[in-house]
């Protein structure tokens, strides 16, 4: 189940190429400033996965890159935020923890251009809010665990109880209940409320997850950004049991024990935005990405073939159909 870009994501990308350089003759190169979320890079997910586009969009339009990431908290200190926000033109703020900083910051700086994700931010000009329809997605995930389920109970992990966390977890759960209305579905998050430090905690995110294998459960999926590294490492070491990756193309990290990953194109999103900001193309409001643009989708499950049969594969293209054409609406908790 090889997804590829649609239209609306491949034509804004040759758009993008085309643009002209931000720095004209004479001009300063802009400076970017990047403030990961939770688990900082290296989590081989939420963060890499944005990282990667701003990347690709620096290597493009050569402008400076300055990174802050979060701290143990999974947040980042106000005094350093607005200190990256003086020093920059540019603004990623990666992560509904940063709500406050963009929407303090945003006005204070009018000249700047600020690039925010996972929460619907309007009525800023010099602010572009991006988010993500991860609900569709999740519902795709749970259909398939629903489907090849063994045990007949699977759990979801997230990493903290927030908006963006919660909605993925609805999907989820509606897409298992669609095609397994037998199947429990068990639901955890690592930290409380307000605590951002559950996406940066493999370790006890292995624990729990080894903790659920032995109760029996056999599918996990879990959005907690590096901590899902841990799920992954405790689904490795234990017999017919699987993780669900996210946000990145996880399947690589234990092949054939990640049964697939939802990925979210924040590496597309990311350099689109960016590459508009330094173009003088910048975009304020609120952008929605879901299944219909090819940016949220599930891997083509190259590694766990052998147990998922392709009339399984068909039912989850069919239900993938129903949901971009709006015959199955799936819940959207996202404020």
């Amino acid at each position: 189940m090889r997804l590829r870009f649609l239209l609306p994501f491949a034509a804004a990308v040759l758009l993008i190429l085309c643009l002209p350089m931000f720095v004209l003759a004479g001009s300063a190169k802009p400076v970017v400033g990047f403030v990961t979320g939770a688990g900082g890079l290296g989590d081989m997910s939420f963060n890499d996965n944005a990282y990667g586009g701003l990347r690709q969009a620096q290597q493009e339009y050569g402008f400076t890159l300055k990174v802050l990431e979060a701290d143990a908290t999974g947040t980042a200190p106000a005094d350093k935020v607005k200190d990256l926000v003086e020093q920059c033109d540019i603004l990623v703020l990666l992560g509904a923890q940063h709500t406050r900083h963009a929407r303090e910051y945003a006005p204070q700086y009018p000249d700047k251009k600020f690039i925010f994700y996972e929460e619907k931010v309007a009525g800023i000009p010099n602010l572009a809010s991006i988010m993500f329809r991860q609900h569709e997605g999740a519902y795709l995930a749970g259909a398939l665990a629903g489907k090849v389920s063994k045990t007949r109970r699977i759990a979801f992990l997230g990493g903290t109880y927030i908006p963006p966390v919660v909605a993925f977890a609805q999907g989820f759960l509606e897409g298992v209940k669609e095609v397994a209305p037998d199947v429990i579905v068990d639901i955890h998050y690592i930290s409380g409320p307000g605590d951002f430090s559950g996406f940066s905690n493999p370790d006890k995110a292995f624990e729990m997850a080894r903790k659920m294998y032995a109760d029996g459960v056999d599918i996990i999926f879990a959005v907690a950004g590096l901590s899902g590294n841990g799920v992954i490492e405790a689904a490795r070491r234990t017999e017919g049991c699987y993780a669900i990756g996210v946000d990145s193309d996880q399947d690589d990290m234990a092949p054939g024990k990640v049964l697939t990953s939802m990925v979210k194109r924040l590496d597309v999103a990311t350099y689109l935005q960016v590459s508009r900001a330094v173009s003088g193309e910048f975009k304020p409001g609120v952008s929605d990405f879901g299944l219909s643009d090819n940016a949220v989708t599930l891997t083509d499950m190259r590694h766990t073939r052998n147990i998922i049969t392709q009339p399984v594969i068909d039912q989850i293209n069919e239900l993938r159909r129903k949901i971009i054409s709006g015959e199955i609406v799936v819940t959207d908790l996202r404020p």
